[in-house]
């Protein structure tokens, strides 16, 4: 009967310790890996047909799995965290597009820290202006982390007036492996030698046998003094869900180049925007330039909510304020959003367009808008 009871408590000890050693398997890693962007520094210079010298360090509290190096023009302004800034314009050589790269590296031996350093060679025959540099680093639990920084390629010739507009840009949420139909109305007084379109995710978290979808092409059958941009871009059938950037560049025939962009989300054709509810939003009917702007809604969503994004442009011409932000929230189903944003002292005066955007954890989208005036 002793020996009974021995084996029982022993018996009891293995169980025991067995279970808790399966609850420690069973816990995830949910930590991003971090990412130190050493080299090019913010605005850092760069020569057409030059290299660009890249340097950074990775770690995790884990393993990293790998990393990937995304580059796009930033002619249009756009930001990956907030505010969008000025529109640019370059001047060179009118055979030239804007340049765009994308290359995926595997970090070999699972380490927790890795430092890469890497010669980029840049195109002889590309666009000078602003571009983004972006890191993508996913550790071997596929946690994701990404870093951007911006840098100059020839000159900046942000302001110069060249006599190119976009308007009237129209790029509508798509299903992945559908069309994505982009249309935009396009002079140029020197009239149109090509037209590029640039598109890059926004904060995506790609499942597994997804990708983080990027398209550049340039079309070189649009001409004259004004023309109706009118394509159909097929979507692989597995493209990320979620935000995407767009950006359409015009090339003149003196080779000055203007951009505007855009932003679309890629859904799998069962977005449920009735899950979202946006109620009870008030913008200020007018505001002075150089004042704050308020902005309030009541917002609640059946799976969570995950992002509030407000978006501003101006109604009355080209060189408005332009106005982006992105405000993140975790474990939450109801937000009582109100935000106070600083409108620029020498924002143009006239009417502008508020559109308040709420992703939630299942990716479904849900906008309403609204329109206020700056004021002198």
């Amino acid at each position: 009967m002793k020996n009974l009871s021995i084996k029982l408590i022993a018996l009891f000890t293995l169980t025991f310790f067995a279970s808790c050693s399966n609850d420690d398997d069973e816990i995830l890693d949910s930590e991003k890996p971090e990412i130190t962007i050493n080299d090019p520094v913010e605005n850092e210079v760069f020569q057409v047909g030059g290299e660009l010298h890249f340097d950074i360090d990775l770690s995790d509290n884990d393993a990293l799995a790998s990393y990937k190096v995304d580059i796009h023009n930033n002619f249009d302004g756009h930001t990956h965290s907030g505010v969008l800034n000025n529109t640019v314009g370059t001047k060179q050589a009118s055979t030239i597009s804007p340049w765009a790269y994308n290359q995926s590296f595997q970090i070999e031996g699972t380490p927790k820290t890795y430092h890469a350093h890497e010669h980029i060679e840049i195109p002889d025959n590309i666009a000078e202006g602003p571009y983004h540099l972006g890191i993508t680093v996913i550790d071997v639990s596929g946690n994701e982390n990404q870093v951007y920084v911006q840098f100059i390629i020839g000159e900046d010739h942000t302001g110069e007036e060249h006599g190119i507009s976009i308007t009237d840009i129209e790029s509508e949420d798509a299903v992945r492996g559908g069309e994505l139909h982009a249309e935009a109305q396009l002079t140029a007084e020197h009239g149109i030698s090509s037209v590029s379109v640039n598109i890059h995710g926004h904060g995506l978290d790609p499942e597994d046998g997804e990708i983080e979808w990027t398209f550049d092409e340039t079309y070189e059958d649009y001409s004259g003094t004004s023309a109706e941009f009118h394509e159909h871009i097929d979507i692989p059938e597995n493209a990320a869900l979620g935000k995407y950037h767009m950006t359409i560049t015009v090339v003149d025939a003196e080779g000055h180049t203007h951009a505007e962009g855009a932003h679309f989300h890629i859904t799998d054709g069962n977005n449920d925007a009735d899950a979202i509810t946006i109620a009870d939003m008030t913008v200020d009917e007018n505001v002075k330039a150089g004042e704050e702007l308020h902005v309030e809604a009541a917002i609640s969503g059946d799976h969570g909510i995950e992002t509030v994004e407000v978006h501003i442009h101006f109604e009355d011409g080209e060189n408005g304020w332009e106005f982006e932000k992105s405000f993140d929230y975790e474990e939450v189903t109801s937000v009582d959003f109100h935000e106070h944003i600083d409108v620029p002292a020498d924002a143009a005066t006239g009417e502008y367009h508020l559109s308040l955007e709420v992703t939630d954890h299942e990716g479904n989208v849900a906008t309403t808008d609204a329109h206020f005036n700056v004021t002198e």
